[in-house]
């Protein structure tokens, strides 16, 4: 799993759970910010949320077993709004099956050099 994947996952993680938070105005705004969709080339809306994602990551290596961890961790630097219950319960398990998922798919980043 390289950086990127791992964003998106947790770009699907926090939209998840902005469906149960509909009404939350500063979610919304960081799936705006963070969509890692909006552009073709590798990155996010507002492209300083991925940037200041690289540099909290400080080149970790990233793998299926540590990537929940990684989340989470990412979660708690987001400093507008307490989104780190998107994540709160999630079994590392179930997690791992939706990345595995994720990465058995076609998908945007999955050429970037980096760890599968």
């Amino acid at each position: 799993m390289n950086e990127f994947e791992l964003f998106t996952m947790i770009y699907y993680a926090l939209d998840a759970y902005y469906e149960d938070h509909i009404d939350d105005y500063y979610i919304n705004c960081i799936l705006s910010d963070m969509c890692p969709f909006t552009f073709k080339n590798i990155g996010s809306a507002d492209p300083a949320m991925y940037i200041e994602y690289l540099e909290f990551l400080d080149k970790r290596k990233i793998t299926l077993d540590n990537s929940l961890d990684i989340a989470k961790d990412y979660l708690k630097t987001i400093d507008f709004a307490d989104v780190t219950p998107a994540l709160k319960d999630m079994d590392k398990d179930e997690w791992i099956e939706y990345c595995k998922e994720y990465l058995s798919e076609p998908h945007k980043g999955e050429k970037l050099e980096d760890d599968k």
